[in-house]
């Protein structure tokens, strides 16, 4: 999902052609230098001008936006380089095809009957200045050039659009700021848990783009589902108020219950899978030893919280333009019914594990233990807890695969698509320390997993490759068969909202030992 900011700014950054379009598709993007899939043979030479397209997808439809304007620089047969000015704000590598104007000409080509000279009083150079400041983000100074150009030359069809383009620009702007300031206030309310206050601001930024707000959207649906009470009681406290938008507002409920629903089913098949497993312990515990199964009793069941994963297929990997190339191509795969850990190993547990092996604790910078996830765990001390705990038990306790992994985070981040905050998740902008599991119960996986994003990087079995989702198999994928690397995943207390994605792939030798690093608990469902 873009960036809303992006998309609304970049709507009013049109510079419309008054011509028939010559198009172009745009076959790969590499800083500003764009390959189109025309060239010499269809006529395209140096020089040659045009706009630059791109298309978003939101859920009322399709926006194709002018993101910035190109200039052919080098033409082969049946392709030709473009380089790119762009919008201040725009990503490149949105661009999707570009459109020639077919009044332009090579540059090395005009002369003096064919292109007038633009000296300071002309109207096209006022145009080419008005295009520059543009370009640069200063808006008032372009639509000053426009108006200048208008004067010289009061039937100028281009400056006449420029500068009534340049105006909705203008006020879209001061638009956004104002939505994304209302975002700002309530996502700080909402860290406070001041709802009433996170609602009012995100209604107000509702009003500023009613037409279509992702961004809003997600809050409200996470918001409404968390606290129904204090939302029905701010839509009838601004029933007037809210006459204007109630419409949208509405729209987004309907579309709403079944998330609002969630938490709530979440919540009871936690409970389900919960007494599933013990059911499941106990059939295994049968067939162990007595004195082990104390152990399990005494000092695990009431700790360990494993939660099942259905079987089913998923995308894993992100699509192209978004994450990074480890995570292309996003592609379908087939996971088997498993279980995983509620949150990540802690101190308590692993501690005990050291005691029984005597092994020496990890350390904890000081930071405390209890409750904490274990770190300085090397994915080689993580394996033999694992063994260790399968002959306690009787159950085959392992590390999860990297699909597995995914599977169970599911979403773009663990609880959806908004920005992360403090009360979802232990990233770069908390206290910069691991936090007791379970801190964050907002941020959790739509099955009840929780600390998926951020508090330490989990190893998982798989070794890294780089290029393995180019080639992985579509069933229970396990990673390639050997490397140098193994698989982490989920980010940690030192990353930014970017590394905590769920899509994120990092990679960490086998031996490493970290103050970022630590891991959870798989299960097989037989």
């Amino acid at each position: 999902m873009k960036k809303l900011t992006m998309i609304f700014l970049a709507v009013f950054f049109s510079i419309f052609l008054l011509q028939a379009e010559t198009i172009a598709n745009v076959t790969s993007c590499k800083n500003l230098t764009l390959t189109i899939d025309r060239g010499a043979m269809d006529g395209v030479v140096s020089g040659l001008k045009g706009i630059v397209k791109a298309v978003y997808k939101e859920p009322s439809g399709e926006y194709t936006i002018n993101i910035g304007i190109f200039t052919v620089r080098k033409v082969f047969e049946r392709t030709a380089e473009v380089v790119i000015e762009i919008g201040k704000g725009l990503n490149p590598a949105d661009a999707r095809y570009v459109v020639f104007d077919p009044d332009l000409v090579p540059s090395e080509s005009k002369t003096e009957t064919a292109v007038p000279a633009k000296g300071a009083e002309s109207a096209d150079w006022h145009l080419e200045q008005g295009d520059k400041a543009a370009n640069e983000g200063k808006l008032e100074s372009a639509l000053e050039k426009y108006q200048k150009a208008l004067a010289l030359d009061p039937k100028n069809l281009v400056a006449q659009e420029k500068c009534s383009e340049m105006k909705k620009m203008i006020a879209g702007t001061e638009r956004m700021v104002k939505f994304n300031e209302y975002l700002k206030k309530a996502d700080a309310n909402y860290e406070k848990n001041d709802v009433r206050y996170a609602f009012l601001y995100l209604i107000e930024a509702l009003r500023m783009f009613p037409e279509g707000s992702s961004e809003v959207k997600d809050r409200l649906l996470l918001m409404a589902s968390e606290y129904p009470q204090e939302w029905d009681a701010i839509l009838k406290e601004k029933r007037v108020e809210l006459q204007d938008i109630r419409p949208k507002i509405d729209a987004m409920l309907e579309k709403s219950s079944e998330a609002i629903a969630e938490p709530a089913e979440a919540k009871a098949k936690e409970t389900e899978y919960a007494e599933d497993f013990l059911q499941k312990i106990s059939g295994k515990a049968e067939k162990i030893t007595p004195n082990e199964k104390g152990f399990w009793e005494a000092v695990f069941a009431k700790d360990i919280t494993m939660i099942y994963i259905p079987a089913g297929e998923f995308t894993i990997g992100s699509p192209n333009k978004q994450g990074d190339a480890d995570e292309h191509p996003a592609h379908k795969v087939f996971v088997d019914g498993f279980w995983i850990g509620r949150t990540e190993v802690t101190f308590e547990q692993y501690d005990r594990f050291c005691m029984e092996t005597g092994r020496e604790n990890s350390e904890d910078e000081g930071w405390g233990r209890g409750k904490r996830p274990a770190i300085y765990v090397s994915w080689n001390d993580a394996q033999d807890y694992c063994t260790w705990l399968a002959t306690k038990t009787g159950l085959n306790f392992r590390l999860p695969s990297e699909a597995e992994w995914e599977k169970a985070a599911r979403d773009y981040y663990p609880w959806g698509n908004i920005p992360p905050a403090a009360t979802l998740a232990n990233f770069n902008k908390n206290n910069m320390q691991t936090s007791p599991v379970g801190s964050c119960p907002k941020g959790a996986s739509p099955y009840g997993i929780q600390d998926m994003a951020g508090n330490v990087w989990e190893w998982v079995g798989d070794w890294y490759d780089s290029d393995f989702y180019q080639n992985s198999p579509f069933k229970n994928p396990q990673g390639p068969e050997g490397g140098s690397a193994r698989v982490v995943r989920g980010g940690s207390w030192a990353n930014n909202s970017e590394l905590i994605r769920s899509a994120n792939r990092s990679q960490e030798d086998p031996a490493s030992r970290l103050n970022i690093l630590g891991f959870r608990l798989a299960l097989d469902d037989n």
